[in-house]
């Protein structure tokens, strides 16, 4: 009997000895190899796009990517992941590059906490021996990040029974040959869908030999005779769209396209926003543009409204239309879509502040005080996540829009397929949106229609690929503005030869991008970048998507499937030991 176990014992140890050591070699000898990660998500949120590899394949040289970023430990509990997910998309990019994409990971907390430390030795150390210490170094990593854009950020931190908001590090710093390093300043847990998008898009940028141009549309407004002698001119509407394209590295050029201020002719994309009629020469500049190739980011406002204290009941407000006349119709039916003239409206409605105001009396005084009341109107329309299309990259980064005052977009499915035109909705309204004809000056009936008569979602912004048939083929250019009217019967035509292929995105909104909206919603800045990378820095970039985990939520139980779970649990045992007893029963009396 010993010896069995004794014999037992020294079997188990040498076979457990050799199991460790061909562990051990088996590791030694795939280290190196890497046969990558499987995503078993439905969304395929941890796969590269396949043109994330075309884009790397254009890299000349390495580009390095530097991750600064706070320890786990120091992080919120949402966020404590962070980064490991950031440097598993870095190790798919390196390995989607095959290696021209390096990456490394650094600690600024860290370091700066180390030479905090030398620096208390070194004073303690200069108080015992008299002799001067070195130069203080602390902050100095601080400092030289900051230099980059590499600045640490608070965010919220709820734990236990504290409520605090942390200084975090989380940003990503690209690095190629001798061009200007490019940064994510920060890098959030809700970023991470379209962090894909977000570093190759800025790759794309860093190995473009040149800086991209843009047009845009209008240019600042100018100062009428009569108040340039107040030295003030009028507000500039999208001076922060501007602003914030040539902050993402774009050369934009401003342009009312008029004779003085034509369109430049080495544009890439052409951005225009619509709030006011144009001119048959400005139609023809246009479509110009669009038959020579160069993209198109185009929105248009068809009604402007003002809300205001009903006269009819206290407590009530109405809704005045106030139509902007825009003629971009005659033009844009040309490319397969046009911007409804109808006014449109939605029962996914946010809210706006108005003013209103009301007279109290102090003595033998009147007081008229004014505050704001938060109305909602279905004009003033929300597009929720669910209506927005994520398999774009334009829906980077998107979760809701304020579509103020927009209208829908109606596509005109024979020219589409005439001109063998591709048209992909971007995002669209709910199911549960109307249309209706506006008269003069009257307030606007806002309420919903019939069950029956709600329109199902409607295209409100649309990305249309292909080869546009000219409005203006082989004709003479209308005259300018202020020359008359007709054709210039002097000019050779402009328009000639093939089209080039293109591609046109197409809002029926431009409030969106208005500088107080804009200033207020963060993914209507997202929305305008994408527009215009999606189209200006290649096709490849369209396809990246946003990757973001969807939540599923339990759907609500009905009357019925509640009935038959109270059947299933009180009534279905019961009958299933009264059908046991029968069974057994039957069989007793057989024997």
């Amino acid at each position: 009997m010993k010896n069995l176990r004794a014999l037992f014992i020294r079997t188990f140890l040498i076979g457990g000895g050799l199991l460790v050591g061909i562990a051990l070699l088996v590791i030694m000898v795939f280290d190196n190899l890497n046969i990558g990660r499987f995503d078993l998500t439905a969304e395929q949120v941890y796969k590269l796009s396949p043109s994330v590899e075309k884009i790397l394949s254009r890299l000349e040289a390495p580009i390095e990517i530097t991750y600064y970023v706070s320890s786990s430990e120091k992080m919120p509990t949402k966020w404590k992941n962070l980064e490991r997910d950031v440097i598993d998309k870095l190790e798919e990019l390196k390995l989607a590059s095959k290696g021209r994409v390096t990456y490394k990971v650094f600690d600024p907390s860290a370091e700066e906490e180390r030479e905090a430390f030398e620096e208390r030795r070194a004073k303690e150390k200069e108080e015992k021996t008299g002799e001067a210490s070195k130069p203080t170094t602390r902050k100095r990593i601080a400092e030289r990040l900051a230099e980059k854009g590499v600045v640490p950020f608070g965010v919220q931190s709820a734990e236990r029974d504290e409520f605090a908001v942390k200084r975090i590090y989380s940003s990503l710093v690209l690095s190629y040959l001798d061009r200007k390093e490019d940064v994510i300043e920060e890098v959030r847990p809700e970023m991470f869908g379209s962090l894909e998008y977000e570093i190759v898009s800025r790759i794309f940028k860093l190995i473009s030999t040149k800086r991209p141009k843009v047009g845009f549309f209008p240019d600042q407004p100018e100062t009428l005779p009569q108040y340039r002698q107040f030295q003030q001119s009028p507000p500039d509407a999208y001076g922060m769209a501007v602003e914030l394209l040539r902050n993402a590295g774009y050369d934009v050029i401003r342009t009312n396209i008029t004779k003085d201020d034509t369109i430049p002719g080495d544009i890439q994309t052409m951005v225009m926003m619509i709030d006011e009629p144009l001119t048959e020469r400005q139609f023809y500049e246009i479509d110009r543009l669009v038959h020579k190739g160069v993209r198109l980011v185009l929105a248009g406002q068809m009604y402007n409204y003002q809300i205001y204290p009903s006269r009819s009941g206290a407590g009530g407000f109405d809704v005045q239309a106030m139509p902007t006349r825009i003629n971009i119709n005659g033009l844009v039916k040309n490319y397969g879509f046009e911007i409804d003239d109808k006014i449109f409206m939605d029962r996914s409605a946010a809210f706006v502040q108005v003013p209103t105001y009301r007279t109290r009396r102090m003595g033998i005084f009147q007081i008229q005080e004014q505050r704001y009341e938060p109305v909602s109107k279905p004009v003033i329309i929300k597009v929720n996540q669910e209506n927005i299309n994520n398999r774009v990259s334009v829906a980077n980064k998107i979760t809701e829009l304020f579509y103020m005052y927009g209208s829908r977009l109606n596509l005109y499915d024979e020219i589409l397929k005439k001109d063998n035109l591709k048209a992909t909705v971007l995002f669209t309204s709910s199911n549960h949106s109307w249309t209706t004809e506006s008269f003069g000056y009257r307030p606007v009936d806002t309420s919903e229609p019939a069950s029956g008569d709600f329109l199902r979602r409607q295209p409100l912004g649309v990305l249309i690929e292909g080869t546009f048939s000219s409005r203006y083929l082989d004709q003479q250019p209308p005259k300018w503005s202020g020359e008359g009217s007709g054709v210039d019967s002097s000019a050779a035509p402009l328009i000639t030869g093939p089209a080039v292929p293109t591609k046109i995105i197409a809002y029926g909104c431009s409030n969106m991008f208005k500088d107080d909206v804009l200033r207020a919603v963060d993914s209507h800045k997202a929305l305008l970048l994408n527009s215009v990378d999606a189209l200006t820095l290649g096709d490849e970039l369209i396809h990246i998507r946003a990757k973001n985990i969807e939540a599923r939520r339990i759907k609500e139980t009905s009357a019925f499937g509640k009935s038959l779970a109270k059947f299933f649990v009180v009534w279905f045992p019961a009958l299933c030991f009264v059908a046991l007893g029968v069974v057994l029963s039957m069989r007793r009396k057989m024997k």
